[in-house]
């Protein structure tokens, strides 16, 4: 898998914080347990910390351990909305 996206939304995140996802058309696509999960995520973003960057991969397994679901899920997510 190419990290090129995912890379490309650690450095956005870096520059910019945000308060929830844009809720996009891939977005309205997930499952319930998938849109919890990344909503999840920008929780902890917002509540960590810089360096901000550095955290976003164990932010992103601790996220997909709580939802039982595999961290190349929302990895893909990521990716996905960057490259639309």
């Amino acid at each position: 898998m190419n990290n090129l996206p995912f890379k490309k939304f650690k450095k956005k995140l870096n520059e910019q914080r945000y308060s929830e996802p844009e809720k996009g058309e891939e977005y309205k696509k997930l499952s319930p347990v998938m849109k919890g999960a990344i909503n999840n995520v920008y929780a902890m973003i917002d509540e960590t910390p810089d360096p901000l960057v550095s955290k976003i991969e164990g932010i992103i397994e601790t996220v997909a351990k709580k939802h039982n679901i595999e961290v190349s899920a929302i990895e893909e997510y990521f990716d996905d909305e960057l490259i639309k």
